[in-house]
């Protein structure tokens, strides 16, 4: 079992510069998804694809990152999350504006997975400096998802109402200055682990081409960090927080912009869900001294879900701006956590495959449930796929709560 990093009471002290870097970093790389998910799916019915076709290519954008998260992870933790993170983070500039270049759904979905890889790679890196450089202490997790949330207020309803003013041009030039913004950011990171870390074996792995190939060793690494019980509650919580998340960046604008909301109160909407998110995040270690990490975990997700799968019983601006807010801070919440005990219940040196198996488990979520939505779209109607595919969330969620461990991790 993987030996935890230093978690002793005493706040260790890290740099605001630091701080900083990894604060901006994380803003601009987690927080774009929230961006594509408001104006992709607009391009999407402008393109006019089918509900099915929609679901693929929204479902795509987390593919890439499925498959090859834990291989990213391991280089990072071999070849330093700085170099590789800054360097996917140069390569998302050149993305953006390929989707009004190429107006079709085809390439569209090659877009979105190698968009969707640069940029959760980059949150992968951030993620691992809180292992490697804060010590994946509460306080310093809790600052990154704020910042995360500040992102998502900020952006959506910018790039809604470009997109209400300039259209798909505009809305694709925004997120390439979202792009700039990362890559900046991660210009200013430090190097992503100390020669403390350094192992013989990432040293003798460290250079020569093969070293930048996915290895199976890599992967039987990540996976075997299930065995650590806390790891296990929170790749189970991820998973059905990313299956709320794919309802959400899927047919929920869809279903918005059908029922006459504009791109800018689209965009809005997800802003209240940063601003939301940035207070639990700010709350969760209050919240968390009071009740049982397994207890809020499992109830935070379940409301996160819930608030979004009756979106179509409520129908207007401001009851949906209520049930958005609480999915915000219930997600705050959740995500706070996840990247705290993940940071804290493995050594040093696996920082980044222990975040990349997170991402990864999130994202088979994420990239099924779109497609199930778009098949009972097509089956059953809007408003009817997000009661179904909800209650089958939810259900998953019991089921999850019946297989953990009682105790408190």
């Amino acid at each position: 079992m993987a030996t935890s990093p230093d978690t002793s009471s005493a706040l260790t002290a890290v740099p605001w510069r630091v701080q900083a870097a990894i604060y901006g970093t994380g803003l601009f790389a987690n927080s774009s998804l929230q961006l594509y998910n408001v104006i992709v799916p607009l391009w999407l019915v402008l393109l006019n694809a089918s509900p099915v076709l929609i679901g693929v290519a929204l479902g795509a954008r987390h593919v890439l990152p499925m498959l090859f998260s834990i291989h990213g992870g391991a280089l990072m933790d071999r070849l330093g999350a700085r170099r590789v993170t800054l360097w996917l983070a140069g390569t998302s500039v050149c993305i953006p504006m390929l989707y009004p270049l190429l107006p079709w759904v085809s390439p569209l979905i090659i877009l979105q997975m190698l968009g969707g890889f640069t940029v959760m790679m980059c949150w992968v890196g951030v993620q691992s400096f809180v292992g490697h450089a804060m010590r994946g202490q509460p306080v310093y997790a809790g600052r990154l998802t704020l910042s995360t949330r500040l992102g998502g207020f900020m952006g959506p309803p910018a790039v809604g109402a470009i997109w209400d003013l300039a259209g798909p041009w505009g809305a694709f030039g925004f997120m390439t200055f979202w792009a700039v913004g990362m890559f900046v950011a991660a210009l200013c990171l430090p190097p992503g682990e100390s020669v403390e870390y350094a192992t013989k074996e990432t040293t003798l792995r460290r250079t020569g081409f093969g070293g930048l190939m996915p290895d199976f060793r890599d992967y039987k690494a990540a996976f075997s960090l299930l065995a650590v019980p806390t790891i296990a509650l929170v790749m189970g919580i991820t998973m059905m927080r990313h299956a709320g998340t794919g309802i959400q960046g899927s047919f929920y604008v869809v279903y918005l912009k059908e029922i006459g909301i504009t791109g800018t109160a689209i965009g809005s909407l997800f802003s209240i869900i940063g601003i939301c998110g940035a207070a639990g995040s700010l709350c969760v270690e209050f919240v968390a001294r009071y009740i049982a990490a397994r207890t809020l975990l499992l109830a935070v997700v379940a409301l996160s879900v819930l608030s979004v799968a009756i979106s179509p019983l409520l129908g207007t601006f401001l009851t949906l701006a209520i049930a958005i807010g609480f999915r915000g801070v219930s997600t705050g919440i959740a995500q706070a956590m996840e990247i705290s005990k993940t940071s804290l219940s493995v050594g040093a040196g696996t920082q980044g495959k222990a975040v990349a198996l997170r991402l990864t488990i999130g994202r088979i979520a994420a990239v099924a449930v779109p497609v199930l939505m778009g098949a009972a779209v097509e089956l059953f109607g809007l408003e009817p796929a997000f009661y179904i595919v909800g209650g089958v969330i939810i259900a998953g969620i019991f089921v999850l709560a019946m297989l953990l461990p009682v105790e408190n991790p």
